[in-house]
């Protein structure tokens, strides 16, 4: 990234403090840790909206069975290689 893809945002003094004390634990700049922050931000939301499509299928007896079958499906495919991407 160059200097064009640089920003500042606007925190309260309070949370700066904060990144600075863990970028300066870690080894690390306040950007990286920031970066790093969000990313876990991001992963840890779309785990949760798995989590909860999965809770949403168990709550509905004929989406879990039909989903059930097709795993059943795939799992026992002979030609597995069918399920491999040729690249």
């Amino acid at each position: 990234m160059g200097v064009d893809d640089i920003t500042t945002i606007r925190v309260w003094a309070r949370t700066r403090e904060q990144l600075k004390i863990l970028a300066a634990r870690r080894g690390e700049s306040t950007g990286d840790v920031v970066e790093k922050l969000v990313n876990v931000a991001d992963e840890e939301g779309l785990l949760a909206e798995i989590e909860a499509g999965f809770e949403k299928l168990a709550r509905d007896p004929a989406t879990l069975a039909a989903y059930r079958a097709a795993s059943r499906d795939i799992e026992s495919a002979s030609d597995c290689d069918a399920l491999t991407p040729k690249w």
